[in-house]
């Protein structure tokens, strides 16, 4: 028994009289299935805003995370090009007929002549390029993502009557045969996606093979809007494409927009001060000469009334008397002044979170409130512009640098500083051109499935492993993100600081609901970077009785303990007369294990320390089966031993049988490999 535990279902045809061996491959980190492991294909569109900008920055920051598809160039009610003819447009209400303003009917709006802001955020990423690839492998070359910028649709607000080479790309990408959701991102107006979307449909729509082509576009595209910023989302998206999906965001997360150290909680708002942002952003090199900060001299376009974000000492009056049309006060030179539309992307970071994925909704940019328990309706009138827009300006006049006096409560779980701390880290990658001189963020991983089916009444033991590729120290806590599952009761975890742990489902558990726990790692490096992985419990079947679960632990526990003291008769007491153990590639009748590889396994317990796994246990009437990992480190018979291993046993209820509370072991299976360094 050089080893222990994996799940083999032929194993369970030895015991229960046939089942199908059919099951879809995972990681060995309990990850999603690896047909679903390629990272996200993703298209940005975005306009001209400066946090738009600054957004940007951070998204190739994380560009290892994505398969980036495509940089468009968009338009939104705030900022359109014109059409180059003279043509005067506008649209009522909009901007610039706010605030006591009639600015248009006009040729363009808030657009500089040369516009090249995703150009430039690319030259940018090029200087730093080669220090962000000795801290990963996976950036993108400069000139791929060069080869993905496109010009959608710009010329005006909500406009998408033809076709453009960022609409054109959108089009392809949604009918090739890559069969990879396509998160279509919007920081922006979504014209260019609506324009798409409109040729598809002028192309096929009277062709048979529509309802395909139809079905497989709504599959595919997944939307991600930062809001409905030219009405082509209601206007046309969502009347005639009504089944495309939207990425879930939901609620609590990391609040980085406008104002964000004003609003932000007491325990977030260091993370938005004008010191943290200067000593891990904007003095960084290349990347922070071009992030936007309060009162740092620039402006998107030159004389835009609505930007005065870079001028620094004036007060909203003498800005107001300049001109300007100031909607939020003025802050401190230096401080954080936003990134609007990265919740866009936050839930498609690969930070272990996999909140893309079916079944796990919430992330960085926020969760989807599904738990009956805790979807509680917010108070209308509590913040943001509920009052309207001169309301939202009153509560703010006065808020000096140190804040507003009283802050909101952190949000729970509160992301912020993991986050924060993430960005602050890979804009130090970007001016450090060693490994060692910058931190990176732990490794996290389960042992064992991420996906686990129990009974009410069955303990579910769950066990996790984390390292440091910087070899820093890692501390490690298991939480239940009550807000995303379903399950409205509590659950008590057996060691919530430990990479192992246990609780039982209750008996109140209904099949079909969910219980979801995240092991999270956070390493003590400069910053400290915070790493996470998810495991969903979905319950199943009738309840089951707690010390059913317990007693089947308990008889294999003993078995172990057996073969580690070296107790032959105790280990053998265990096992059911008509036994099998399969072994180093052969069947064992009860006999035949006694005679030849008992021995061994005795031998081999009780000279290499093995580190065995938590036990997930499954009952059905009088069977029940277990798995579970180890690992084992030391020498045996002259041989170096560092191994993974699995384990199924297959255990049958026999009242009164010995030691083992009316349980003996059936089958076992043992499998192992060579741990890689």
């Amino acid at each position: 028994m050089t080893s222990i535990r994996t799940c083999t279902l032929a194993l369970f045809c030895l015991v229960l009289g046939g089942c199908s061996t059919t099951t879809t491959a995972r990681r060995p980190d309990g990850g999603s299935p690896t047909s679903l492991d390629a990272k996200p294909r993703v298209v940005v569109t975005t306009d001209p805003e400066l946090d738009d900008s600054n957004s940007l920055l951070r998204y190739l920051l994380y560009a290892t995370d994505f398969r980036t598809e495509g940089l468009v160039y968009a338009s939104s009610q705030f900022h359109w090009k014109g059409d180059g003819t003279g043509k005067k447009f506008s649209v009522p209400n909009r901007e610039y007929f706010r605030f006591g303003q009639k600015l248009c009917p006009c040729e363009s709006w808030r657009w500089a002549p040369n516009e090249r802001f995703i150009d430039d955020a690319v030259d940018v990423y090029e200087r730093v390029y080669p220090n962000l690839r000795v801290h990963h492998r996976d950036y993108p070359t400069p000139a791929e993502l060069r080869s993905k910028i496109r010009w959608g649709n710009i010329e005006f607000d909500g406009d998408f009557s033809k076709d453009t080479p960022g609409s054109d790309l959108i089009r392809g990408l949604l009918l090739d045969d890559d069969p990879a959701p396509l998160y279509l991102l919007a920081w922006g107006g979504a014209s260019t996606i609506a324009r798409a979307l409109k040729s598809i449909e002028d192309r096929h729509a009277r062709t048979p093979e529509w309802p395909a082509i139809r079905a497989k576009v709504s599959r595919k595209a997944i939307l991600s809007l930062s809001g409905d910023q030219d009405d082509t989302y209601a206007t046309y998206i969502k009347p005639n494409w009504p089944d495309i999906r939207s990425l879930a965001i939901g609620q609590g997360g990391v609040g980085v927009g406008y104002g964000a150290f004003v609003f932000a909680s007491a325990e977030n708002a260091p993370y938005f001060s004008v010191d943290w942002t200067r000593s891990n952003v904007s003095s960084q090199g290349p990347i922070g000469a071009h992030y936007r900060v309060w009162g740092d001299g620039k402006q998107m376009v030159p004389g835009d009334k609505y930007d005065y974000f870079g001028i620094a000492g004036l007060s909203t009056d003498s800005l107001r008397k300049l001109g300007y049309v100031v909607w939020l006060p003025p802050r401190p030179r230096g401080e954080f002044l936003g990134e609007g539309d990265d919740f866009t992307f936050f839930n498609l970071i690969g930070n272990g979170l996999d909140a893309y994925r079916d079944g796990t909704p919430g992330g960085w940019g926020g969760r989807v409130v599904v738990n009956p328990a805790t979807r509680v309706a917010t108070p209308a009138g509590q913040g943001g512009m509920g009052g309207g827009i001169e309301a939202f300006m009153r509560s703010l006049e006065g808020i000096g640098p140190e804040g507003p006096r009283t802050r909101p409560p952190s949000p729970q779980p509160n992301f912020a500083p993991a986050a924060q701390n993430d960005f602050a880290a890979r804009v130090r990658w970007s001016v450090t051109p060693t490994y060692a001189g910058a931190n990176h963020e732990p490794v996290v991983t389960i042992r064992g499935n991420a996906r686990v089916s129990a009974r009410p009444g069955e303990t579910v033991r769950l066990e996790g492993a984390a390292s440091d590729p910087d070899g820093n120290a890692v501390t490690v806590r298991w939480w239940r993100w009550k807000d995303v599952d379903s399950y409205p009761g509590e659950i008590t975890l057996s060691s919530p600081t430990s990479l192992a742990t246990s609780f039982t489902v209750p008996a109140d558990a209904v099949a079909g609901q969910t219980i979801q726990l995240v092991l999270e790692a956070t390493d003590d490096g400069k910053p400290a970077l915070t790493r996470y992985r998810r495991v969903v419990i979905s319950v199943s079947g009738q309840a089951t009785r707690a010390s059913d679960s317990a007693e089947v632990a308990r008889t294999i526990g003993r078995f172990h303990d057996a073969l580690a003291a070296g107790d032959s008769a105790g280990a053998l007491a265990l096992l059911a007369p008509d036994a099998v153990v399969l072994e180093s590639g052969g069947v064992e009748t009860y006999d035949e294990y006694r005679a030849h590889h008992l021995p061994a396994d005795i031998g081999f317990a009780r000279a290499v320390k093995s580190v065995r796994g938590a036990v997930s246990v499954f009952v059905r009437g009088d069977v029940a089966w277990a798995s579970s990992t180890s690992t084992a480190d030391g020498e045996y018979r002259g041989r170096v031993v560092r191994s993974a291993g699995a384990e199924l046993m297959v255990l049958t209820r026999v009242p009164g049988a010995p030691q083992g509370g009316g349980w003996r072991i059936s089958a076992i299976h043992w499998s192992s490999r060579t741990r890689r360094p």
